[in-house]
């Protein structure tokens, strides 16, 4: 695996709600530098080639590995978007490659192969209590269906698909291991996500930034939530309940992210790293008594509790601070929350429109105001899978949008 430590472009993310999937972002002209900074940071080609493969040797028996090629191409051969094209291997041969798949990512690439198996074999790949991996349809290497006339360009319709959200870490990942993660991973490539949530590990990063303020493990004991309760805490909505936390689990969570964003880099995508809002322990009161410490929530700076004050200009000097100090450690940072700011630099910003497939706001604020934005939609509330959904605001919404 690639070093987890590489210089990559990270979006900081800050909090949002519930449990959004399968998003879309509008693309005003801001974000165009910003894809492409992103382009030139991205892992080789061989690299994203290979992550890609590794994909379908997870995914499909061995005997399979030989029947696709996939091959890394600039967004030029794509009309200058994100694509897959997916073509048959110009050869007689019945040993060699029968389909190729080309695209602009790994990712790209991975979701053209669940393309081609999805809609030529009648394979589906799901989590395992929507259906799970079902590939028993797809024919045997040698006889994989042939794609007609020159093949199929897809085009990705917005830069980017996110996924996840914050309580998630607390609904289901905080069990997860490893294998767990990876298949996990594995989903996301093959249905296109190259934006996700990377919040795993990060409690051992504010234990090392707090112990240089001289705040001790036991006052930190209090501050940390336990697992289960993880979301929360970091939301500043409570503090200490469920923990405390180990030095172990610390630092086992601390490797995991590594092996996340490892893979997550390799594949092409963009992961969304969580950034410090002003959320501290208590005891940091007691060692600075002077400070001037108010009590707000995080980034979202006030994700379920409401600012002290309704004064627009502490409000908007509160959104110039935070996004300093984004910048400070990365110059390049851009801010992905759900709201708007006016105080952060336009295009420097991404906003969740958390809520979409039913309040959407982007229609009562012109587009935000031509502030890049994505919309989002929440299927599900705590991992529960329910009869609902407004399925004609669903299948437009995402259109209609951009706009």
């Amino acid at each position: 695996m690639s070093n987890s430590n590489s210089i990559f472009l990270l979006l900081i993310l800050t909090l949002t709600l519930l449990l959004p999937t399968a998003l879309t972002l509008s693309q005003p002209k801001p974000i165009q530098a910003l894809l492409k900074h992103l382009d030139s940071k991205r892992a080789s080609p061989s690299v994203q080639e290979a992550a890609a493969k590794a994909v379908l040797k997870r995914l499909l028996p061995e005997c399979y590995v030989p029947s696709f090629q996939f091959k890394i191409v600039p967004r030029d051969v794509c009309g200058g978007q994100s694509c897959f094209l997916i073509s048959n291997y110009n050869s007689s041969s019945k040993n060699g490659p029968e389909i190729v798949i080309k695209g602009t990512t790994a990712v790209e690439i991975a979701s053209g192969l669940y393309w081609y198996l999805k809609y030529w074999c009648g394979a589906h790949v799901s989590w395992d209590k929507t259906g799970g991996v079902q590939i028993a349809s797809i024919p045997k290497p040698g006889s994989l269906p042939i794609v007609k006339d020159d093949g199929v360009m897809i085009q990705r319709p917005v830069p980017w698909n996110y996924y996840q959200n914050v309580v998630t870490s607390s609904y289901s990942y905080v069990w997860w291991d490893w294998e767990r993660w990876e298949k996990e991973i594995d989903w996301m490539a093959l249905h296109g996500v190259n934006l996700p949530l990377a919040f795993v590990g990060q409690e051992a990063i504010w234990q090392k930034v707090f112990m240089d303020f001289k705040i001790s493990k036991d006052d930190l004991n209090d501050f940390f939530g336990g697992p289960a309760f993880l979301a929360w805490a970091r939301m500043g909505n409570l503090h200490g309940w469920g923990g405390p936390l180990t030095q172990s689990w610390l630092d086992q969570q601390l490797a995991l992210q590594k092996w996340i964003l490892s893979r997550v880099l390799e594949l092409g995508m963009t992961p969304v790293l969580p950034s410090f809002s002003g959320n501290i322990p208590a005891a940091l009161k007691k060692i600075s008594p002077s400070a001037n410490i108010t009590k707000l929530g995080n980034c979202d700076t006030f994700n379920e509790n409401s600012p002290p004050t309704n004064d627009p200009t502490y409000i908007s000097l509160l959104g110039t601070s935070v996004y300093k100090a984004m910048s400070k450690g990365d110059k390049d940072a851009v801010w992905l929350m759900q709201a708007l700011l006016h105080s952060v630099p336009f295009g420097k910003m991404i906003v969740l429109d958390l809520y979409a497939d039913v309040k959407p706001i982007w229609k009562n604020s012109s587009h935000f105001y031509g502030t890049p934005y994505v919309w989002c939609m929440l299927h599900n509330f705590g991992g529960n899978i329910e009869m609902y959904g407004i399925l004609d605001a669903i299948s437009s919404g995402p259109i209609d949008a951009p706009c």
